[in-house]
């Protein structure tokens, strides 16, 4: 019976530390595994619908060319207003001090923006002076082509656009909506669609306990 119980005891000692391990596992990919792809929105459909509707109504002909030109207008000035108050919640938010880890952003393999860790303050800070910046460019881009060109479909695309992603921006979802977004925000890649940030990097419990080991066996 000794005999049973001293080859019993190494054997639930082992399933234990393999049980251990299993857990430690699933915990590990638990942490690395990335955020959820954010799913398509109503800002990336409605452009093929308008363009569908342009295609078979002429609105110049049908005179609503000077209510299109004044809509842009007010538009673009309403959005620059409300991005004004986002600045100003933003700049008006408490600093715990505590950072995020910000992934680096690339765009057709170029390196965009390193990693580094920012505040919430400083991050968001950050992402609403890059959305300011590109929300004029596209409506200066837009009055070129138009004062250029007289293309009307870019007048009517910005009308409905700007405003769009302007409310499914996780900046206007957070500081106008008060819903909670987690923070890195997922980017725009060029071509429009979300992308995901870049998943953590797995802990380094595991190689801490082989080094260990390792010394532990040369100790021996």
């Amino acid at each position: 019976s000794s005999s049973s119980r001293s080859q019993g005891s190494p054997r639930s000692s082992g399933a234990r530390k393999r049980r251990l391990e299993q857990t430690e596992r699933r915990t590990m990919a638990g942490d690395a595994q990335a955020p959820e792809m954010p799913s398509m929105k109503m800002s990336q459909l409605v452009p093929m619908f308008i363009m569908l509707g342009l295609g078979k109504f002429d609105l110049d002909e049908m005179g609503y060319r000077p209510i299109a030109e004044v809509l842009f207008l007010i538009v673009q000035v309403l959005c620059c207003g409300v991005l004004g108050l986002v600045y100003q919640k933003v700049n008006s938010m408490s600093d715990d001090g505590t950072k995020i880890n910000v992934p680096e952003v690339k765009q057709m393999g170029q390196v965009v923006s390193p990693a580094v860790q920012q505040t919430p303050k400083e991050y968001d800070m950050a992402k609403i002076k890059d959305q300011i910046k590109q929300m004029v460019m596209s409506a200066v881009i837009v009055c070129g082509i138009y004062y250029k060109w007289r293309y009307l479909m870019p007048l009517v695309l910005q009308v409905v656009m700007t405003p769009a992603q302007l409310y499914e921006s996780p900046l206007f979802q957070v500081h106008m909506m008060r819903r909670e977004v987690k923070r890195p925000y997922p980017t725009a890649s060029p071509f429009g669609f979300p992308t995901a940030p870049e998943p953590p990097a797995a802990p380094e419990k595991k190689k801490d306990k082989e080094g260990k080991k390792d010394e532990g066996k040369k100790g021996k």
